[in-house]
């Protein structure tokens, strides 16, 4: 058992919460019960999610992508309403880290995504990114480790070089993020989603684009830190993966 505010204390700091900007609030969204003895970690927040939470008994959902958003209206009704009228009945506690685990160095989704694809002198893309070098290899070889990885179908615009030997990575819907990899002349540049003008841009700019799934690409992060509570915590956490094509 851990308490919820030592854990949530905890979580801040280590994902260096207060350094990085967001779209909304992130760490402690929704309080629930003060003791928390189960965990469980999804990409985002929705009715799903916790309602499977709540059938195995969870005190705490841990999410990478939250309720509460800048954008978003501040009127608690409808959909917003029955999400968190849930999650009061419940007594549970929501947890949402959005940029701060993107790009956090040891369970952030770009790290552990270049560690996966074996990436070597990696340094920062942009402000969420990662670049490095890799050993050469052909756009099919690379979309079948990208496929591996993420095990989700590829949206893929091969407009680079015949070998790769350069990788950006940055998880999500990041397909702007392009011109960085374009402007830091990499061969190879690979987020969850592609825009409207993606197509043409990679084309024009002689760079290649894959877009492996905003869901799937980070799936990475939230489990790996879930994995970091229970062994620093001896808690029983578990990821649920509620399927998302997009």
């Amino acid at each position: 058992m851990v308490l919820r505010d030592d854990l949530v204390a905890y979580l801040d700091d280590y994902l260096h919460t207060r350094d990085i900007p967001d779209y909304g609030p992130m760490g402690l969204q929704v309080e629930g019960r003060e003791e928390v003895n189960k965990i469980i970690t999804g990409v985002s927040a929705h009715k799903e999610l916790f309602k499977r939470a709540v059938a195995q008994n969870a005190d705490l959902i841990l999410v990478h992508h939250g309720l509460l958003w800048d954008r978003d209206s501040r009127v608690i009704k409808g959909l917003f309403k029955r999400r968190l009228q849930f999650l009061f009945e419940h007594d549970v506690t929501l947890l949402a880290y959005h940029l701060a685990l993107d790009r956090h160095e040891e369970v952030g989704n770009n790290v552990l995504a270049a560690q996966a694809l074996k990436l070597q002198q990696c340094q920062p893309l942009g402000e969420i990114g990662i670049q490095g070098c890799c050993e050469a290899v052909t756009i099919e070889r690379l979309s079948e480790l990208v496929t591996s990885l993420f095990h989700h179908p590829l949206v893929t615009f091969p407009h680079g070089p015949d070998r790769i030997r350069t990788v950006g990575i940055c998880s999500g819907g990041a397909a702007r993020d392009l011109f960085l990899a374009i402007e830091a002349k990499l061969d190879v540049y690979i987020t969850g989603e592609a825009a409207e003008p993606t197509m043409q841009v990679a084309q024009e700019a002689g760079i290649h684009f894959i877009a492996a799934g905003h869901h799937a690409t980070e799936k990475l992060g939230v489990r790996a830190l879930g994995e970091h509570i229970a062994k620093r915590f001896k808690l029983e956490v578990e990821f649920l993966d509620v399927d998302n094509p997009v």
